[in-house]
């Protein structure tokens, strides 16, 4: 299966699995003074990936696509660390509720998969990143799917070390930080108490 598509669509179950518990007491402690927003987009805004969706002669896809979308998951921050400019453009360049959902690089989570070496790199995708100020959602790293429960102390010392004024969501590929119970108990702690 190439990623995102399939042969046979017909043979994959599409069900959603069951809410985990804790799922409806999250709910019901959201606070109604902040109102509940919906961000819809893609994870890249360039012409070969969204093939058809611009129109003829449109040449600046990131200012079409943020009048289209009021967000991006920017995929491409995941392959390298871009320079200050291109985040200034970026954010001048999209309207004033566009959101970036920015992958943290691949050589923190990937190269390095959260080592002392890593923090260095962390550090200065950090702040370029933060150009985007009121533009920058939550930052998203995700693991390689080999990144397994025998590095927890890495995620401990990584999630610790989070600097508290930027958001992040984690993505775990390894099953077996989810079929064990006690590893899933012991990660939703660590990320809930965050």
């Amino acid at each position: 299966m190439k990623f995102g598509k399939t042969e046979h669509p017909e043979l994959i179950d599409f069900t959603l699995p069951k809410d985990h518990v804790q799922t409806q007491v999250l709910l019901k402690n959201l606070d109604d003074s902040d109102p509940f927003s919906i961000k819809v987009g893609c994870a890249k805004w360039n012409k070969q990936d969204l093939k058809n969706f611009y129109p003829r002669g449109t040449r600046d896809e990131l200012a079409y696509y943020s009048r289209q979308f009021n967000c991006i998951e920017l995929n491409a921050t995941f392959y390298r660390i871009f320079p200050s400019e291109t985040y200034l453009k970026w954010k001048e360049m999209t309207p004033k509720d566009f959101t970036f959902f920015p992958k943290i690089v691949q050589n923190v989570s990937h190269l390095r998969r959260l080592n002392d070496q890593a923090y260095p790199v962390l550090e200065s995708y950090l702040e370029v990143t933060s150009l985007l100020e009121d533009k920058l959602g939550t930052i998203f790293l995700q693991m390689h799917n080999n990144f397994s429960p025998k590095d927890w102390d890495r995620v401990v010392k990584f999630v610790e070390n989070w600097p508290k004024e930027f958001r992040l969501a984690l993505e775990f590929r390894h099953t077996d930080w989810f079929n064990d119970e006690k590893v899933a108990q012991e990660l939703y702690y660590l990320l809930g108490r965050k």
